[in-house]
């Protein structure tokens, strides 16, 4: 061996130490051995240097091998300890292991001294990394917000970690005086779903599998969990335990539930108001209509496939090269549009429409998708168009919900997916410790991006739970001295100029904490996306326009591009300076509290000049 390999033997006699030095240089070993003879001096070297192996001969003045041994290992000291000696019976043999030792060379034999050592440094540092991994993973078990559990073949807890004991109340020492299995706390009627997945897994149908049920806590509460399962086997593929990952959805099954029935509602209203919503793929040239859309055209979705050259077909020949002329216009332009038509039914009716169109684009600013509304207003007056715009203004916010709802899933489920192949590729026995570090580190990762998703979904959810707190009077001057205070440093480091013209109207009654959260975020938002080499200005105005509150933020900063962007601009997770840090919630959350609130907001943006908000809330 090239490294040195450093060693303390202890042996009074210094020709055995010159034997033991030669036999070991004899094995390719490179030593740096210091020898003591005695108790004081082997005490010594014990607390002023480190080895890598220590070396000793039984029986000294005063002093044996079994006294230093326990030495060694009162003093926290794990290096391996071999006993190099004149005799050794197996009865004494036997002892001295037991005591600690790593084995024991007779001096008639010193050639297996070489490797000796090496064998017993290789086995110590192969148990300092498996040590050492068993506390990372046992780390990041402890810190992610799944829960861990294992289990026995007989679904009995063996391990239960903390985030398992905050979902179901009950400890680990709880589970097996008890004699809990993994059945015990499974609701009634979701007992056969659960018995289902331990079968498959027990009797080898499936490795692994993933299920939702509901479970009752220790102080009897019903939660919905999801489980990630999968087995645990032995060197024979004896299935010898079930390791589980689960978290608590009850919160996003109730979430769940609620998009369910509101999507039954929605389709409920769709049929009253006579509005039908369409989905085209862009990417994938397909698209969906809803039952409302057959059911105004007078058609069945059995007889025909839905298209956009089957809805030409509808159109009203004197409206037909101006539907296609606005089309070919916003295909290319990729703006919003609202078009007023005439349609003739199957039945030969003829009828009014509008239609309302908006695009969607992926992160390249590439449009992969056209959703919208078409509702029949042949019998709505004059009276009933707000009630159409409130109407048709639920119908794109179901359609947002449902964006947000996908997100959401895809931004857990892909960690989770992440967590769980890694998992069970820490099952191969094989990986070398390189490998698992790099598993090690794709974990933590995961369970920090899946933090950070939860973190985002309960601050949206958090906003739209708190509208119901009590409105006071807010004066705007106050509102923005208390930002620019808070944001003081930021003020003083770059140089930001914030004015402001409240005269015409300075206070407001509402929730003082939403109309904060909307001019900070407006505010932040100028100051990050300032122009370098330009004096950042930001002015805010209040002004009476009929019986309407206005405000308008203005700056002088980067800019948006708004024919590429404009339909992203309030999107969630959506961002258009990506040189400059952020995630993409800020204006999110502005349009939902400004909407919560009750009012409206637009922006104006010219790349490289500035850009305006307008907020409107009815007074």
């Amino acid at each position: 061996m090239k490294e040195k390999i450093k060693i303390l033997h202890l042996e009074d006699s210094q020709f055995d130490a010159e034997l033991v030095a030669r036999e070991l240089k004899r094995g390719k070993i490179n030593p740096e051995i210091l020898v003591v003879s005695n108790k004081a001096t082997f005490i010594n070297a014990l607390n002023s240097f480190s080895y890598d192996v220590i070396l000793s001969d039984h029986s000294l003045a005063s002093f044996n091998s079994l006294e230093a041994i326990r030495l060694v290992r009162q003093a926290g000291i794990t290096v391996p300890f071999l006993l190099v000696t004149a005799t050794m019976t197996d009865v004494f043999a036997a002892k001295v292991m037991k005591e600690g030792a790593c084995d024991y060379i007779l001096k008639d034999r010193l050639h297996r001294l070489p490797s000796a050592v090496i064998n017993s440094i290789e086995k110590h540092a192969l148990k300092e990394n498996h040590q050492a991994a068993h506390e990372m993973l046992a780390f990041h078990i402890e810190n992610t917000p799944l829960g861990f559990i294992v289990w026995d073949n007989l679904m009995h807890v063996k391990v239960l970690s903390k985030k398992a004991e905050e979902i179901f109340g009950w400890s680990l020492k709880e589970f097996s005086e008890n004699e809990r299995n993994s059945f015990s706390q499974v609701y009634d009627e979701d007992f056969l779903i659960a018995t289902k997945a331990s079968e498959d897994l027990m009797n080898g149908i499936v490795q692994r599998n993933t299920t939702q049920h509901r479970n009752i806590t220790k102080d009897g509460k019903i939660i919905w969990c999801e489980w990630f399962n999968s087995v645990l086997k032995d060197s024979d593929g004896k299935i010898i335990s079930i390791m589980s990952l689960v978290q608590d959805i009850t919160d996003s099954k109730t979430f769940a539930e609620k998009l369910e029935y509101n999507q039954s509602r929605l389709k409920e209203a769709q049929a009253i108001a006579h509005i039908g919503n369409f989905d085209v793929d862009l990417l994938n040239n397909s698209e969906a209509w809803s039952d409302e859309m057959y059911e105004i055209l007078g058609i069945t979705r059995e007889e025909t496939n839905p298209s956009f050259a089957l809805f030409l077909s509808f159109v009203h020949p004197a409206d037909l090269n101006y539907i296609k002329s606005e089309f070919a216009e916003y295909s290319t332009s990729f703006t919003n549009t609202t078009l007023a038509f005439r349609f003739i039914r199957k039945d030969g009716a003829i009828r009014h429409g509008c239609s309302e169109a908006r695009f969607e684009f992926n992160e390249n600013q590439k449009a992969i998708r056209l959703f919208g509304i078409f509702q029949d207003v042949t019998d709505v007056n004059l009276a009933e168009i707000e009630r159409t715009k409130m109407v048709n203004d639920i119908m794109m916010r179901n359609t947002e919900l449902e964006q947000f709802s996908y997100i959401i899933s895809h931004n857990l489920r892909a960690p989770v997916a992440n967590i769980l192949g890694a998992a069970n590729a820490l099952n191969d026995a094989e990986l070398s410790f390189d490998d698992k570090e790099i598993l090690f580190r794709g974990i933590k990762t995961s369970v920090i991006r899946l933090d950070d998703v939860v973190n985002d979904l309960n601050h949206i959810l958090q906003a739209k739970d708190e509208v119901n707190e009590t409105k006071e009077i807010v004066h705007f001057s106050a509102l923005v001295e208390s930002i620019k205070i808070s944001i003081d440093n930021f003020i003083d480091k770059y140089g930001i100029e914030i004015k402001y013209d409240f005269v015409e109207i300075n206070e407001f009654v509402t929730l003082r904490a939403y109309l904060y959260s909307i001019f900070y975020n407006l505010i932040s938002n100028s100051i990050k996306y300032r122009r370098p080499q330009v004096h950042c200005i930001i002015e805010i105005k209040s002004r009476l326009k009929k019986n309407k509150l206005e405000f308008i933020f203005m700056d002088n900063g980067m800019g948006i591009d708004l024919a590429k962007n404009g339909s992203n601009i309030f999107g969630l997770y959506k961002r258009f300076h990506t040189n400059i840090e952020g995630k993409g919630m800020g204006l999110f959350m502005v349009k939902t509290q400004v909407e919560i609130l009750g009012g409206k907001i637009s922006v104006q943006s010219v790349p490289n000049e500035g850009t305006e908000f307008k907020i409107e809330f009815e007074l």
